[in-house]
């Protein structure tokens, strides 16, 4: 009996002996198809507890050689130091996140964000303009912050600002709170910008954001800079991943939808004019002077208003009656966006605090029923308006999140007819990764139009601001070399343009502009801006210092209106 019991134990241990020695070959060759064996076996000697890629955006276990030289690798490493490394191959360095943080590679080319069930992170590569980059960092880049009037009227806290050396590098990091409005949904309202020294005036931000001061967020903070390291090589290309496109909604009316689809599937290009007040004091007086001197026929009109004003509700009936089209051009900012170092209205505005005007506005517009094009806070990303990032804590997702405001407000208020146009200025002040107009892109679904501006500003400047002659072709080469390859899923519209009579030949210009428009095909509209600049050294409105008016001259005028018609 004794015997057969043996016999019994010795082959169940034959076949669990089997059963581990083929999942062990089973496990060998699980690891060596999808993880890599090579890899599997050198993060069990590194002591790592796991070691992944992300190529081209796309996670991955095992990278080539080949991939590592022409592709967008992003390494991402468990340490044992506790937290995770991310090494970015083509930017040259590595930082260290807590564990549980998640990755966003979309626009890593500028800047790569990040966060955790604590904190929110952003960190760019960056390149000084002046030699000297403290400097730069501490006047230009955080002139509202460390602004005590802006401080004070912006209940903002600055906890800490110094220059230390951490490890082997030189960084200055600043602590800041901002106490938002009690009806804010805004959580994560403190925060901590990091800027790591390099040579060649190259350095780098990290931007990371609390739910308050405390002495975890700063230890985090401090183990994420002690952690950075230059000597990654740099190899491998950057890249972006965004997939922008443009998303009809679906609750648009059938008229508003009807328009959007003329504009997207037009090859004609339609035309639009500014005039001071055109739409909410019903100049269109002027509009219809310049219609019959040359017998054509504006598609639409641009209006311009501030976050408090009300829809221009009867000039809006009398446009529509005009069959025109109406660009309406809303800022959250002060007058003229003057006193920038002042009270920030878009603070309030995304604090829910003027929730009112937002909602006093939707309802307007809901009622009048007819489709018009919505630009809400165009020129984000500069340092002239009070919604951009340079005023608004330099963290340009306040802004989605302001759009993101109105958009649902709009959408409680049933309107239904609203196509709403994200429009960045051409040029990025402060010229940063982090401030990029993909760190201000509200999302696919919430932005219908790509909206492009590009003025000839002239050679009034020249002297104090280096300003030249620029051709319609000139601007918009640039507008397509910047924008063409992330927003190209969207029609395009100049949301406001024109070139100024100082510095060139006017006439010629708009002429050129007609002989090479057809080449850009995403535009489906233009609006002329028929109004001036004016020097503001001397008294209100004496000296023009950038004519941009269509109807300057008769000449101006003409060429114009021979040629509209000939397309």
């Amino acid at each position: 009996m004794k015997k057969k019991v043996i016999i019994a134990v010795i082959a169940v241990l034959a076949v669990l002996v089997l059963a581990f020695a083929a999942l062990v070959s089973w496990r060998l060759y699980y690891i060596d198809e999808n993880f890599g064996l090579e890899q599997w076996k050198a993060n069990l000697e590194n002591g790592s507890a796991s070691r992944y890629y992300y190529v081209n955006n796309d996670k991955r276990y095992v990278v080539s050689d080949a991939e590592f030289e022409e592709c967008d690798v992003k390494e991402i490493v468990e340490e044992d130091d506790g937290l995770i490394h991310m090494i970015n191959h083509p930017r040259g360095y590595e930082i260290g996140f807590p564990k549980d943080t998640e990755f966003d590679f979309s626009a890593s080319n500028e800047f790569i964000e990040a966060h955790n069930e604590d904190y929110s992170f952003v960190i760019s590569k960056e390149y000084s303009p002046y030699e000297k980059t403290r400097q730069y960092i501490h006047e230009y880049l955080h002139k509202f912050l460390l602004n005590d009037r802006f401080r004070e009227q912006n209940k903002i806290e600055v906890h800490k600002d110094s220059v230390e050396k951490i490890g082997d590098l030189w960084m200055e990091v600043v602590f800041a709170t901002r106490t938002p409005a009690p009806t804010s949904d805004i959580e994560q309202n403190t925060y901590a910008y990091c800027y790591i020294y390099d040579k060649d005036q190259r350095y780098y931000r990290l931007m990371a954001k609390s739910r308050e001061y405390d002495q975890d967020f700063i230890d985090t903070v401090y183990k994420m800079l002690y952690s950075f390291d230059l000597n990654v090589p740099i190899k491998g290309q950057m890249q972006n991943f965004t997939g922008y496109k443009s998303v009809p909604d679906p609750n648009w009316n059938e008229e508003t939808r009807a328009f959007y689809d003329e504009l997207v599937n037009t090859d004609k290009l339609k035309w639009g004019v500014y005039v001071p007040q055109g739409v909410r004091d019903l100049h269109f007086d002027e509009v219809e002077d310049m219609e019959r001197k040359i017998d054509y026929t504006f598609d639409g009109m641009i209006e311009y208003l501030y976050y408090w004003e009300d829809f221009p509700a009867e000039g809006m009936e009398a446009a529509y009656e005009r069959n025109k089209i109406v660009e309406v051009t809303v800022q959250c900012a002060t007058v003229m966006n003057e006193e920038l170092d002042g009270w920030s209205p878009a603070f309030d505005l995304v604090d829910g605090v003027l929730d009112d005007d937002i909602r006093r506005f939707a309802r307007a517009a809901k009622e009048f029923g007819h489709p018009f094009l919505f630009r809400l806070n165009n020129e984000m990303n500069s340092d002239w308006v009070s919604y951009s990032s340079s005023v608004m804590m330099l963290d340009p997702s306040l802004y989605r999140d302001l759009w993101h405001r109105y958009y649902r407000i709009f959408e409680e208020e049933g309107v239904d007819n609203a196509i709403w146009v994200f429009n960045p200025n051409d040029n990025t002040f402060p010229p940063c990764g982090f401030n990029d107009p993909k760190a201000y892109y509200p999302g696919n679904g919430y932005v219908h139009v790509f909206g492009v501006t590009g003025y000839n500003t002239g050679t009034y400047y020249a002297e104090t601001f280096g300003e030249k002659w620029r051709e319609f072709e000139e601007l918009y080469d640039e507008a397509y070399e910047l924008f063409a390859i992330e927003f190209g899923g969207f029609p395009w519209i100049i949301t406001e343009f024109a070139s100024s009579s100082i510095g060139g030949d006017k006439v010629q210009w708009i002429n050129n502009m007609f002989d090479v428009l057809p080449k850009y095909q995403n535009i489906k509209m233009a609006f002329w801006f028929n109004s001036a600049d004016w020097d503001p050294n001397y008294p209100k409105e004496t000296v023009v210092s950038r004519p941009y008016w269509l109807d300057e001259t008769d000449e101006t005028l003409k060429a114009f209106g021979d040629r509209v018609k000939k397309e």
